[in-house]
């Protein structure tokens, strides 16, 4: 009976571990790329299926799509910018979604965003990095702040 016992918590322990992560987070990257802008996101999977408006049992195109744009609104220089998905990859249980955003900007003066990204998810962050004017910032984004502004000289 003991070795039963010890395999049952032996198994239950490592799922355990493995479903857990020590950050609950998404990334949202802006970059320049030659003449673009761009927006690659990395997020977990099994968190964005489990929210109350996705349908599909996996991560599609379309509808990632519109949960990106009700969830957030990313502004450059006062111009109001919809990401365009170009590319949805799995990486075991991480998405990476790659977005245009735009043609480059000579000079980015402003940067408002919102961002409400699986804000469901118990203890989630958004992490916003902006690698622009030559220079890298990143903030964190959660439940009580959404809402970032930056401005560059």
């Amino acid at each position: 009976m003991k070795p039963l016992i010890y395999l049952f918590f032996t198994f239950f322990l490592n799922n355990t571990a493995k479903s857990t992560h020590e950050s609950i987070s998404a990334s949202f990257n802006v970059i320049e790329r030659g003449y673009v802008l761009m927006l690659e996101i990395e997020f977990d999977m099994y968190n964005y299926l489990m929210q109350s408006n996705v349908t599909s049992h996996k991560v599609t195109l379309e509808e990632f799509s519109t949960y990106l744009n009700e969830t957030t609104s990313w502004e450059f220089n006062g111009v109001q910018i919809n990401p365009k998905v170009l590319s949805i990859k799995s990486e075991r249980e991480h998405i990476k979604v790659i977005c245009f955003l735009s043609k480059s900007k000579n000079k980015i003066k402003s940067i408002k965003v919102k961002n409400d990204f699986l804000s469901e998810v118990k203890d989630h962050s958004n992490i916003i990095k902006l690698d622009l004017n030559n220079s890298f910032k990143d903030f964190r984004l959660h439940k009580e702040r959404k809402n970032l502004v930056v401005n560059y000289p």
